[in-house]
């Protein structure tokens, strides 16, 4: 499509990725703004909150951001940026949670604006990015919570 060509000339990259979880939304929803619950299965510090402004730092800060807009169980949106991201390139992250049945949620995630590499020249930003949503977040969330079974690992 025409919009991803023109991406690809301002050097960012969009990630999509749709994951299950046998949970309700407010469950699934809490491991994205708990600390406690991040913590979990991040294992290492962290700092959310639902608050526009708030900070957001996870995986002891290589990745920060701020929380920009929060829908309580329906509806996150972050500025995030890995540490070894250029100066300055922040991507944005949405992730929307449909409770598409009792126990069962569908969750959503897409962050545009992902450079192309990192300041240590590593050029697979969005594989890089992709992967460690499915493995170190999604999975590990199943895995921590008993939401199911490991999608990508």
């Amino acid at each position: 499509s025409s919009s991803s060509s023109s991406s690809a000339k301002n050097n960012v990259d969009s990630i999509s990725v749709k994951v299950q979880f046998n949970a309700p939304a407010k469950e699934v929803y809490e491991c994205f703004t708990v600390p406690q619950r991040v913590m979990a299965y991040t294992q290492s510090k962290c700092e959310v909150g639902t608050s526009p402004g708030s900070k957001l730092s996870l995986f002891d800060g290589s990745i920060t951001g701020e929380c920009v807009s929060a829908t309580e169980n329906e509806k996150l949106v972050w500025l995030w940026r890995q540490a070894a991201w250029p100066e300055g390139k922040v991507s944005t992250v949405t992730l929307t949670f449909e409770q598409a049945a009792p126990g069962s949620t569908e969750v959503v995630l897409k962050q545009t604006g992902v450079p192309a590499q990192d300041v240590h020249g590593n050029s697979n930003m969005r594989q890089v990015v992709e992967e460690g949503w499915k493995r170190n977040v999604f999975d590990r969330i199943k895995m921590v919570f008993g939401y199911g079974t490991p999608t990508f690992s």
